[in-house]
């Protein structure tokens, strides 16, 4: 059984028409932006970052084995009978390891994010990014259609005369009634 819809303004499907239109456009933009963003980030990640840590990890290798050969130099000055005080040496030394392992450690992300994380959050993205796509595809799109079908049967209906009062004769004839002036 179909039910009665009560349609009080065919403006006002017109105008939602019209909304729907300018969002599919907006959503197919911003869809597009974001399947660049994506690429980008991963590009960014696997070939910017992760060879940047790993220059600055052999840096760090570099560093370090200065300061060892420093600290190393210092503490043979003692044996020549001298007492120096290496306290800046062994500073040096604690602050390359720092960085040394800030780097490895960071070179560990990237390769977390580029093998495992960033594209696992693509996927978790993909799944309603595509049921987004699906709906406002087309030119126009899909409901764009339907509501362009239902404004024009709305617009015919609307256009239909309503019929002349009639009456029924005794014979079941139908005639129409005389309209007064």
């Amino acid at each position: 059984m179909a039910s009665a819809a009560r349609v009080t303004s065919v403006q006002a499907i017109a105008d939602f028409k019209a909304a729907l239109l300018s969002f599919c456009a907006e959503a197919k933009e911003v869809l597009a932006t974001i399947e660049m963003e994506i690429r980008r980030t991963g590009d960014w990640v696997e070939r910017d970052r992760l060879p940047y840590w790993q220059r600055e990890i052999r840096n760090c290798n570099e560093e370090v084995a200065q300061a060892k050969a420093d600290l190393f130099r210092k503490q043979l000055t003692r044996i020549s009978g001298q007492n120096p005080d290496y306290l800046e040496e062994r500073e040096a030394l604690r602050i390359a390891h720092f960085r040394l392992e800030e780097a490895e450690e960071k070179a560990r992300q990237c390769r977390r994010w580029a093998s495992r994380q960033l594209p696992h959050a693509i996927d978790e993205y993909e799944g309603p990014a595509r049921q987004l796509a699906g709906i406002v595809e087309g030119n126009p799109p899909e409901m764009v259609i339907l509501l362009n079908r239902v404004i024009g049967s709305l617009h015919a209906y609307l256009e239909l005369e309503a019929p002349a009062e009639s009456t029924r004769t005794g014979s079941g004839e139908v005639v129409p009634t005389k309209e007064t002036p």
